[in-house]
């Protein structure tokens, strides 16, 4: 019953029979003269508590003194620490045997203070807490942060070494390649994927890219039980149960949006998560949305905008961020009144001089069909044009989630349809190279032939680089992403996504351009020199 962080423990009383009580039942007990008996489990509190000892609480009373033992309340379980520190009114706990993990616990959570520590539950248990064994756990509260020293320059010498280029994993390359493998239904090649970079890496790399809940439904399909799987799914269960949850409550806000614009009589189609929702597809609780984008021809924008706002939907941007929305390739954001989620309208599937295919409602109506819902029949967009979406979505390839959601938005057209997506993305200008990448990727993953250019395997070859990177190298490396998106050329697109002001943002941090611009060149050159060193991947 140990815990990674604390040491856990049952509580037993020989009169009461109370194995397992509650925290406040015990609290109650410690408060009066019964003094309740906790036996000790795990191993945070060694060498000088352990199994089988047993602890005698007394109460917690108005003050504390440091060397001595609390037990407090943590996430319904009992947990014992010695205290180590005492300043302004916040008490300080660590174990013993982890002094690198200080805690703090809320007053309100201590249960009682250890007043005697006998050997066992034996009836003729003899205490061993006499002057030396305190004067030791003295020494080990006072001696804390000396203690916590070696352990905390061996986790940063650990980071150092991990941060080399030539010894750093490639948990985004594993992580692509174990989606490709659910994908396809691969188990023998998911396996694989999961063991070739660190389970801890794959976990920070899955939640960056939106795929949480995904991988967690993949590994218990796939009856994953090898050391790394049970350690992935440990480490992402919570936050794809939150992803789950969300889309559950998701779907009937979706509904209600739905509803509200129906009965206003504009026209208007639902997008990517809201109409994933609202048509109920398979695993749509497994890639909800943050946001509700809905697309709506741009002259009745301000007509749906009204619609919303008399159902108590409000713009909390101010006048010049509103102005500068009427630029953009949809409207400021709508909050609910209350809970809910933000309500986006479009005008198109892109910012303006993003691409050069024309993505607005009149261009994407032939691809708009009805789906019958909770609301009623509702436009989104038919498997052709939800494909060209995430294509769209997915330019500049930041959230591998988007790639699955087109892989398998492939893998429902027909042989035709994904010839005329290519020739369709094949007419792109303006960012040919990002765009039919984005295409590309998704069609591995998928397992489909795709004919890529030698641009194309470039720019993949970099994003692989970068998504591996460490974060501070990812996110300025803007001027290597240009060079490969125009072909290894330095183009109007470079300049464009080197370029501090581009977006609604303005230059961020008050920089004047030429110096934020000097700012993205070095670091882009240091994230350049980075990749180049990385190791290949497995």
């Amino acid at each position: 019953m140990a815990s990674g962080r604390g040491l856990i423990l049952v509580a037993i009383d020989e009169r009461a029979g109370l194995a397992g009580a509650l925290p406040s039942v015990l609290r109650m007990l410690a408060a009066s003269s019964a003094q309740p008996r906790v036996a000790m489990r795990g191993t945070s509190m060694t060498p000088l508590l352990a199994e089988p000892m047993v602890l005698t609480l007394g109460p917690a009373g108005p003050g504390h003194r440091i060397g001595e033992v609390v037990v407090f309340e943590r996430d319904g379980q009992l947990v014992a620490h010695r205290v180590t520190g005492l300043r302004g009114g916040v008490l300080q706990t660590c174990g013993d045997a982890v002094p690198w993990s200080p805690e703090y616990p809320d007053p309100a959570t201590i249960v009682g203070k250890v007043v005697a520590v006998s050997a066992s539950d034996a009836p003729a248990a003899t205490r061993i807490d006499g002057w030396y064994f305190s004067l030791r756990g003295v020494g080990y509260a006072r001696l804390r942060s000396l203690r916590a020293f070696p352990f905390r320059m061996r986790a940063l010498w650990q980071r150092v070494v991990r941060a080399m280029p030539w010894l750093r994993s490639r948990p985004y390359v594993a992580l692509v390649q174990a989606m490709s493998a659910d994908v396809r239904g691969d188990a023998g090649a998911f396996e694989r994927a999961l063991g070739c970079a660190s389970a801890g890496a794959i976990v920070a790399t899955t939640r960056r890219h939106g795929c949480s809940a995904a991988l967690v439904d993949a590994i218990s399909s796939m009856n994953g039980t090898s050391p790394a799987a049970t350690h992935i799914r440990r480490g992402l269960q919570g936050r794809g149960r939150a992803v789950v949850l969300r889309g559950m409550a998701a779907r009937a806000h979706v509904a209600e949006v739905a509803a509200k614009l129906s009965h206003g009589r504009v026209r208007f189609a639902l997008l990517k998560g809201a109409a994933r929702l609202y048509a109920d597809e398979p695993g749509a609780m497994l890639h909800p949305s943050s946001d509700f984008d809905v697309l709506v021809p741009a002259d009745e924008l301000d007509a749906a905008a009204a619609i919303l706002r008399s159902h108590g939907y409000t713009e909390r941007a101010d006048e010049e961020l509103k102005r500068r929305y009427r630029d953009f390739h949809h409207a400021a954001p709508l909050y609910p009144s209350g809970w809910g989620y933000v309500v986006e309208l479009h005008r198109g599937l892109a910012p303006p001089g993003t691409l050069s295919l024309r993505l607005d409602w009149e261009a994407l109506v032939a691809h708009l069909i009805a789906v019958d819902g909770p609301a009623g029949p509702v436009r989104m967009l038919d498997p052709f044009g939800t494909a060209l979406h995430y294509a769209v979505h997915s330019l500049g390839l930041r959230r591998l989630r988007d790639s699955v959601l087109l892989a398998n938005a492939l893998l429902r057209l027909t042989e035709p349809e994904r010839e005329h997506l290519r020739s369709l993305l094949a007419s792109e200008t303006t960012d040919p190279i990002r765009l039919a990448a984005t295409a590309v990727l998704a069609a591995r993953i998928a397992g489909l032939p795709w004919p890529a250019s030698g641009a194309v395997e470039n720019y993949l070859r970099w994003v692989m680089r970068r998504e591996d990177m460490p974060l501070f190298f990812n996110w300025r490396s803007q001027l290597t992403e240009g060079w490969y998106a125009a072909g290894s050329r330095f183009t109007q697109l470079t300049m464009r996504l080197l370029d501090p002001r581009a977006g609604l943002g303005g230059v961020r941090g008050g920089l004047p351009m030429p110096a934020a611009l000097a700012g993205r060149c070095v670091a882009s050159a240091l994230a350049f020199s980075y990749a180049t060193m990385m190791r290949p991947p497995r």
